[in-house]
């Protein structure tokens, strides 16, 4: 009959488990949000950008603001629907935007936003993977949220 129960050590080390596990699945839960909302602050921001120069801008500006705004917004979608840890998705405009945000320094035309931006997500991006392994070494349970994060 004592074996139905679990000991008091078995007990703490479940709850102890159970606090750790959410504890990781805080830390990552912000650093998603963190980097889903950069990227699509980004991502409308540009396509902005990019429908208003069309209207009455360059068409060079244009293409260039609906060719990040389109990049920013596939890493909002890799980010948040299929949690994709990887570091392209992310990366790829964040130093995109960053070099550009750098050249028209240079050149005379200040541009610290997107510089700030692309920088942050490149922080980011080891960070949350880093968050994202940890959770995964600890283990396959997961109380994360799913519904929130789509059906895919």
């Amino acid at each position: 009959m004592e074996d139905a129960f679990p000991s008091e050590q078995e007990r703490r080390a479940e709850i102890a488990l159970r606090n750790s596990r959410r504890k990781l699945e805080s830390r990552e839960r912000k650093l998603t949000m963190s980097v889903f909302g950069l990227t699509g602050y980004s991502a409308f921001s540009n396509l902005a950008a990019g429908v208003v120069n069309l209207i009455g801008g360059s068409i060079a500006d244009a293409a260039l603001g609906l060719i990040f705004g389109s990049l920013f917004a596939f890493a909002a979608y890799r980010v948040w629907v299929k949690d994709d840890p990887r570091w392209w998705p992310v990366g790829i405009p964040a130093i995109a935007s960053a070099l550009l945000s750098l050249l028209l320094l240079v050149g005379g035309l200040p541009t610290y936003v997107p510089l700030a931006i692309g920088i942050l997500l490149l922080i980011l991006l080891p960070i949350r993977r880093r968050a994202l392994a940890d959770l995964g070494a600890l283990s396959n349970n997961s109380f994360k949220p799913k519904p929130l994060r789509g059906s895919a």
